[in-house]
């Protein structure tokens, strides 16, 4: 009787203990002190496509070749342009895909932006307040560096405002970061920029993307949207791989990011009904005689 006792008051002074005294911490949405490399998508036939540096006037020939084959992807917004170009951003939003944070100006986010913490917060914070009117309540909202460059530093800083403290990020790729080749010319994998410096078609730039994918079995798939081929090579890519069998999904619908996803706020409790947390223990039932 004596052990039983002892053991049900420790189970009620566990339960009765605060939530930081070594119960499950309050979990934040987060900037990651390092970039998130890993998707969890590679070898799941899914594919998450993700379109950097819009909008502009090219992005809604992009939007037009998704609608046309009932995809839905992601949008890293950079400031300047949705600035200059509203009405796109708003259509990304209106049919049916997630905005995503690219910085305001594109800029490297070296070194020198934790040294004026401003410039930072300035970058991450003008793409939010164009977007954040435009997402649905709950969204999730994610971040991508430019360039894909991170410092350690940038975390403190950001998420030190009550704001973009609820970031995901940064978010990496899994394919579209190079072009590879074999000796004898094989086209492996492709990003899409250093195709069109080349001066490759669309078709030949779709054979890198697709052939990485088909090896990696899915991921998060890197794109652009500002160029006058990248609609063209949206529908080189997509076809195929739907008649394959591929899921296209938005970020928000990756279950490897839902660990960095702030839950939802718990509705409060009726005045006068107890927490089993938090309500006062009664010990007075157990006698002394029990406790022999």
């Amino acid at each position: 009787m004596k052990a039983l006792l002892t053991t049900m008051m420790a189970a009620l002074l566990l339960a009765a203990a605060p939530a930081w005294a070594g119960g499950e911490p309050e979990r934040l949405a987060l900037f990651q002190r390092g970039t998130i490399f890993h998707s969890g998508l590679t070898h799941t036939h899914t594919i998450a496509l993700t379109f950097d540096d819009g909008p502009n006037a090219h992005t809604a020939e992009v939007l037009d070749a998704l609608k046309e084959l009932g995809v839905k992807a992601t949008f890293f917004i950079v400031g300047n342009q949705a600035h200059r170009h509203p009405d796109i951003l708003a259509r990304i939003a209106r049919e049916g895909h997630l905005l995503a944070n690219h910085s305001a100006t594109h800029a490297l986010l070296g070194a020198s932006y934790d040294a004026q913490p401003e410039r930072l917060i300035a970058q991450v914070r003008d793409v939010d307040e164009q977007i954040a009117p435009l997402m649905r309540p709950g969204e999730p909202r994610f971040f991508r560096a430019p360039y894909g460059s991170w410092k350690y530093a940038h975390q403190g800083i950001l998420n030190a405002d009550p704001e973009l403290r609820k970031y995901i990020g940064p978010i990496y790729w899994d394919v579209g970061g190079q072009i590879s080749m074999t000796r004898d010319g094989y086209v492996m994998s492709a990003a899409d920029w250093t195709c069109w410096r080349k001066g490759w078609s669309p078709h030949t730039c779709a054979k890198g993307y697709t052939r990485e994918i088909r090896r990696k079995d899915g991921g998060v798939v890197l794109m652009h949207c500002i160029q006058v081929n990248s609609a063209a090579l949206v529908r080189e890519v997509v076809p195929p791989l739907l008649e394959e069998g591929y899921r296209f999904i938005r970020l928000d619908q990756n279950p490897e990011y839902r660990q960095y996803e702030t839950p939802p706020a718990k509705p409060a409790k009726p005045r006068g009904e107890a927490d089993a947390r938090t309500a006062p223990l009664r010990l007075t039932a157990l006698r002394p005689e029990d406790m022999r």
